[in-house]
């Protein structure tokens, strides 16, 4: 739910081409002028690589974001511990989204209370648990594909392929 949230935001495909690369796929995210990580390009990264299957890769990417400040990272973990059944890493993260990040407010009791009705109802119903369309399913499998090692988490950036095929996807809509 909160993944096709952050899929369906309007900048989605723009800060994914932020993070995206030509030429070297193991290189670091790439940064903007001040020398920062797009954030909001990895939190995007991460909700694709959930709704498509890969939630190692994803708890990676959503680590990453959550770790420069994003609070719908640290709650997108909050959820995929609570889904696997890790108590303990899902209550560091709720706590992160909730005390631990300085930069900004943290989002009304209320608000967390709505979601979490929402993400429950998700999580036992199976509403939305239908596959995204667009072929980006397969451009992610595709981009898995580069990996390599025994390691089967995604931790090279996107490439601009993907990243125009999710302009593609977003226009569509």
């Amino acid at each position: 739910m909160v993944s096709r949230w952050v899929l369906n935001e309007p900048n989605a495909a723009v800060h994914m081409d932020r993070i995206a690369d030509d030429a070297t796929q193991f290189a670091p995210p790439s940064t903007n002028p001040d020398g920062e990580m797009d954030v909001d390009g990895a939190l995007v990264f991460a909700c694709l690589l959930h709704l498509t299957d890969h939630p190692e890769s994803a708890q990676f990417w959503w680590q990453l974001a959550a770790g420069a400040g994003s609070r719908a990272a640290a709650y997108c973990l909050h959820l995929h511990h609570l889904k696997l059944g890790e108590t303990q890493a899902s209550q560091h993260w709720y706590h992160q989204l909730t005390h631990s990040m300085a930069d900004s407010a943290p989002p009304d009791a209320a608000f967390i209370e709505g979601l979490e009705a929402v993400a429950r109802y998700v999580r036992t119903s199976g509403a939305g648990a239908s596959a995204l369309t667009g072929g980006l399913e397969s451009e992610v499998d595709r981009l898995a594909s580069r990996g390599t090692g025994s390691s089967c988490v995604i931790e090279h950036r996107p490439d601009r392929r993907l990243a125009q095929r999710l302009h593609e996807f977003t226009a569509r809509r």
